[in-house]
């Protein structure tokens, strides 16, 4: 939405100047400047003489946003009445319904609502207008500001007060009504692989699940979502492509595999220590070493996303190994851009040498250490796994379970690394996998330690994310297009959701809007939950 208010301050602020030298031209601009006014009489004139109340400026502003920015509430209910497309988005996306939200427009709010505007569209953010209305006020005062200064000669009036207020009512307006939630289900399919049981059962309140499943019903990529409390499989819904088999690349949840199974290949002793350097296991490339920082970065720092080594989308070289399947070579290649130790960086190269350490270090290839000492004690069936050039199965990503399975993974750290008696992962590697060791990280889309409207304080742990949702503290792995495990150990509750992973190069960066909405749509519900 930050970019949506910015986008508004370019358009609005060259309105006159346009308006003025054309005015006697172009009907569609006189109908912009009658909205900037809130000329009523004179918008009823336009719309009497048919004019296209859906006209854009040059720099896409209609007449109904430009009523809305500037709370011209009878201009922009004229316009809403005589039929204004109510879905017509700007450049970032936003409909009517997200910049009345944003202004706090409370009035313009309900006839927009009485006219059937849709509530859970959502803008290349991700973003729902509730979404808007319920953030924290100082989560857009900066742009507040911006805006207020830039267009207070136009006659922009910001009252912070009174939009603080009205953002409560209207996040009340746009909450769903207890008939909508009663439409709603999300029982659990009965099979011999998890015990299931119902929300109130288990002390969770049915109707924040509805709403959970509700808004998961309106996102385009979204496969499954299931919730797990109390060790009870409480929810579970499949959409789209998505169902109780179905298995797909989880992305970038992997890693979080990965850091699994390097702990407990620190239990077995393949591994003598996190302390290890990375460059000891990669001899063919050790004298080919240039920078000696390299030598000095340790397995600790690598599960830390701490060795130095970039995000690979800030270079079109650096993506294209990544899909070149090549990952032993860009050793050497690919430059540090931080000290090692020193800043958090995220690199999939990095994941993808940590498999291949485990590999190297207890002499067999990933997928059989991990079915013998993981897969098979959890009962979860692995599915494709893709290797790289060199035989090596892929560490960043491309590993495929169920959604069911993939909650099973989740219950055992929820448990501490124990599964039916069984202490598969050592609990000391399942605490230290947990903590954050870096805090408000701004690589991999997270800008200020934030992602989405909701999602903040994000930290990251051994190749686990943690994030703060209200007075939620939570751990969660994360995977390109939206695929979440979520821990919320102060809930006993495990959130699985699998989506769309755009696989592909070029897909890759279509994913974000869709992506972000998945993330919206969980943090919300965890905003939802009760303190504990």
């Amino acid at each position: 939405m930050k970019k949506t208010a910015i986008l508004i301050l370019l358009v609005v602020t060259f309105i006159p100047f346009r308006i003025y030298s054309q005015e006697s031209k172009n009907p569609g601009v006189s109908l912009h400047m009658a909205a900037l006014q809130g000329n009523v009489d004179a918008i009823k004139q336009y719309i009497k003489a048919g004019t296209n109340l859906n006209v854009r400026d040059q720099f896409g502003s209609t007449p109904l946003s430009i009523a809305i920015t500037f709370g011209r509430n009878k201009a922009a209910k004229a316009l809403i009445d005589a039929g204004a497309d109510l879905t017509i988005t700007d450049s970032y996306g936003s409909t009517p319904l997200h910049l009345a939200a944003f202004f706090g427009r409370t009035e313009i709010v309900k006839a927009l609502l009485d006219k059937g505007a849709d509530k859970f569209l959502r803008n290349n953010n991700g973003v729902t207008a509730y979404d808007i209305a319920a953030s924290p006020f100082d989560y857009d005062k900066v742009t507040y500001d911006k805006l207020g200064k830039a267009l207070a000669p136009m006659g922009l009036v910001l009252n912070y007060g009174k939009i603080k207020s009205a953002r409560l009512q209207i996040a009340k307006l746009l909450q769903p009504s207890l008939e909508d939630l009663k439409t709603v289900d999300y029982t659990p399919l009965v099979k011999d692989d998890w015990e299931v049981s119902k929300p109130a059962e288990e002390g969770l309140n049915p109707a924040l699940v509805a709403e959970l499943y509700l808004d998961a019903e309106h996102l385009e990529t979204i496969y499954s979502l299931l919730v797990i409390k109390n060790g009870y499989l409480v929810a579970e819904k499949y959409f789209n492509k998505g169902s109780v088999d179905q298995l797909s690349r989880r992305a970038s949840v992997t890693k979080s595999y990965i850091s699994a199974m390097l702990g407990i290949a620190l239990e077995k002793g393949c591994l003598k220590s996190i302390d290890q350097k990375m460059i000891d296991f990669f001899p063919e490339v050790a004298d080919k070493i240039i920078d000696s920082r390299k030598k000095q970065i340790t397995i600790k720092e690598m599960l830390q996303m701490r060795a130095g080594f970039p995000w690979e989308e800030t270079d079109p070289t650096y993506w294209n190994i990544i899909w070149s399947g090549e990952y032993i070579t860009p050793i050497v290649k690919v430059p540090l851009t931080k000290d090692p130790g020193t800043e958090f960086q995220y690199s999939n190269l990095t994941s993808n040498w940590l498999g291949i350490i485990i590999s190297r270090a207890c002499n067999t290839d990933l997928k059989s250490f991990g079915e013998e000492n993981l897969f098979n004690p959890l009962n979860v069936k692995l599915g494709d796994w893709n290797k790289d050039r060199d035989g090596y199965y892929i560490g960043s990503g491309d590993i495929q379970f169920t959604a069911r399975d993939m909650a099973k993974f989740g219950l055992l750290y929820l448990n501490k690394g124990e599964c039916n008696g069984k202490q598969i992962i050592p609990s000391d590697w399942v605490k230290a996998s947990l903590q954050s060791y870096s805090e408000n990280v701004n690589t991999a889309g997270i800008v200020s330690g934030r992602v989405g409207r909701y999602f903040h304080d994000i930290g990251y742990g051994y190749q686990w994310w943690n994030a703060t949702v209200g007075s939620h503290h939570f751990n969660f792995a994360w995977g390109h297009g939206g695929q979440l495990i979520i821990l919320l150990n102060d809930m006993d509750m495990i959130v699985v959701v699998t989506a769309d992973p755009f696989y592909g190069k070029e897909k890759h960066f279509n994913s974000w809007k869709y992506e972000k909405s998945i993330i919206n749509v969980a943090g919300k519900f965890i905003k939802s939950l009760p303190n504990t």
